[in-house]
């Protein structure tokens, strides 16, 4: 009788996984953590929000026992990944190992360890926490070193020198740099002001995130450094940042009225959790951690605010009002960096938007994608994704816009009111962009477009916009900054886009120019370390794994076939792995 209870539980089990949601198949055991281990994981949520995002909507992509190594002291907190047995490998051995333990008395032994989340008991939960990490191997292939040693780049105390000195008209023009957070590059269709300034603002097509995370990007921004040359390579580095020499600094010193108004970077205020103005900002209004859309906190004036959950209370509406106060009454020249939250997770958007009807969205070709054996293991290890689930949060990111994008048009508005839209650069970039099920992966931080591709859009006063197919980075904003203003950065590893906006085809610098993306952060995510580059034709990535991935980004869009290792295409294989070593060590 105790055998069939058994199988009868197991069968059930297997009945959850296979049939529910990942989200709901991992959350048996994401509840039973014991009350320790939920310590772990809300202090490692509360120094990176991105982590809570993951825990949120893909656990599978978690690695739940780095979390409890590096945010916890007690080695008994430890979470066992499913391998009982210590081989390096979840496998039917742990399986065997579990079921025999199942519902008997249990002490810990140093050769076998079935009890996955160390609550002192081998049960069904131990089961689910086996199979979500069946045929996976730990120490995951995160922590793996590069296996070709030249696919390391050359550290040098700073990058290759390179000024950004220009000659600007006087007076110096305004900027208003606006970030958004999480913003797929396609959704900019979605936006109906942004959408419909085809004439009047320079429309990036192939903009990428060097890092697509937020406080690395947002650190890139700032800086016009990689991450690897700033040290801001994960959630959790923003004291690499350098906030004493950035382009905040830069226009401080020339004069520039400088503000921030929304998210500055992740945890900024650092262990003691106590606000602080960096240097260079004359207003600083950023979110205190953590940040959602109600019952937030702002930095107003050095003091923290608390807003509320009224409708009057929603964040992309508080932070753009305060946005256009600042323009409206700011001694000129001023920089505006408005970075609103918007439409990171959670999915909420403002409530006049909320039912508006968005039922012709549907998910693209890549979702769920069927056949991954041209994919590197760790796509093959990910489970497929709830169609209804992931649609339901993209439609409610794309009305998330809606509230920006009247922000956007207000503060238009605001700068033709005030007669000074014609001497005003206005520059909107999204940070990241962020994949909702596109071949299995929810997120960001992977090295295809879903991740990477991001939003870019200028505009530029002196000249008439147009469609831009060069590619370029978010690491080129800070140098375009300098250029505008007149002002010097000096050992920057981007460029000035501002010989595109004038009518160049390729920036003067590099003629044949390729995009550096990267991913080498912490190992609480279930993500190899890869470097890559991104051409306007190519794709290219070698993993940490030793696995490499290569796509025809004009023949095909939605990255579906890896052409690596296939001989017809050696050559370019060959050539972009020249480039992407070239800059890596730039």
């Amino acid at each position: 009788m105790c055998y069939v209870k058994s199988f009868l539980k197991i069968f059930f089990l297997l009945i959850i996984i296979i049939f529910l949601p990942p989200r709901y198949a991992y959350s048996s055991y994401l509840n039973d953590f014991s009350p320790s281990q939920q310590d772990a994981i809300n202090k490692a949520i509360s120094e990176d929000e991105d982590l809570g995002e993951l825990i949120e909507y893909a656990p599978d992509l978690i690695n739940f026992e780095e979390i409890f190594k590096d945010y916890s002291f007690q080695p008994s907190l430890i979470f066992n990944p499913g391998d009982a047995n210590g081989d390096g490998i979840v496998n039917m051995m742990d399986y065997i190992i579990w079921i025999t333990f199942y519902n008997k008395p249990y002490s810990p032994t140093s050769n076998v360890n079935p009890d996955f989340n160390n609550d002192g008991k081998v049960d069904g939960t131990d089961f689910v926490i086996w199979l979500g990490n069946y045929n996976k191997f730990y120490p995951t292939p995160t922590n793996v070193p590069f296996p070709t040693p030249t696919l390391r780049p050359t550290y040098t105390p700073t990058p290759t020198p390179r000024s950004t000195t220009s000659v600007t008209p006087t007076p110096k023009p305004n900027i208003i740099l606006i970030v958004s957070d999480d913003q797929r590059h396609d959704s900019i269709q979605k936006m109906p002001f942004l959408n419909s300034q085809q004439e009047n603002w320079f429309r990036f097509q192939n903009a990428f995130t060097n890092v697509s995370l937020c406080c690395p990007s947002r650190s890139t921004i700032l800086s016009g450094l990689f991450s690897h040359h700033s040290g801001v390579e994960d959630n959790g580095s923003k004291r690499y940042f350098d906030e004493n020499d950035n382009i905040v600094t830069k226009l401080d010193s020339a004069g520039y009225t400088t503000a921030l108004i929304g998210k500055y970077l992740n945890k900024w205020t650092g262990e003691t959790d106590e606000p602080y103005t960096p240097p260079g900002w004359d207003v600083f209004t950023p979110f205190m951690d953590p940040i959602s859309y109600f019952n937030y906190k702002l930095v107003e004036e050095g003091v923290v605010k608390t807003y509320g959950d009224t409708p009057a209370d929603y964040a992309t509406d508080v932070l753009g009002q305060k946005a256009l106060n600042f323009i409206t009454e700011a001694k000129q020249p001023f920089f505006l960096y408005f970075s609103p939250y918007t439409p990171h997770s959670p999915f909420i958007p403002a409530p006049r938007h909320v039912g508006v009807d968005l039922s012709s969205v549907t998910l693209p070709p890549n979702f769920n994608e069927e056949d991954v054996s041209d994919k590197p293991e760790w796509i093959k290890n990910l489970p497929k994704r709830d169609p209804q689930e992931m649609l339901k949060h993209l439609k409610n990111q794309y009305r998330m816009l809606l509230s920006l994008d009247e922000w956007v048009e207000n503060i238009y508005t605001a700068l033709k009111d005030r007669e000074i839209a014609y001497k005003t650069v206005i520059i909107y970039i999204g940070d990241n962009s962020f994949s909702h099920g596109e071949h299995r992966i929810v997120g960001k931080m992977c090295g295809y477009s879903y991740c990477n591709q991001i939003p870019l859009l200028i505009r530029y006063p002196q000249n008439t916009g147009r469609v831009i197919n060069n590619p370029v980075s978010n690491v080129d904003i800070a140098p375009t900054l300098a250029y505008i203003a007149g002002v010097n950065l000096m050992n920057v590893d981007g460029l000035s886009l501002v010989p595109l906006l004038n009518g160049s085809t390729q920036p003067p610098d590099q003629p044949s120019r390729g995009i550096l993306t990267h991913w080498g952060g912490t190992g609480v995510y279930e993500l190899p370390h890869f470097w890559g580059i991104v051409t306007d034709k190519w794709n290219y990535m070698e993993l940490a794994t030793g696995e490499k991935e290569l796509y025809d980004r004009v023949n095909d869009p939605y990255e579906l076939t890896n052409l690596a290792n296939i001989p017809e295409y050696s050559q370019i294989q060959s050539r972009l792995r020249l480039d992407l070593i070239d800059l890596m060590n730039q």
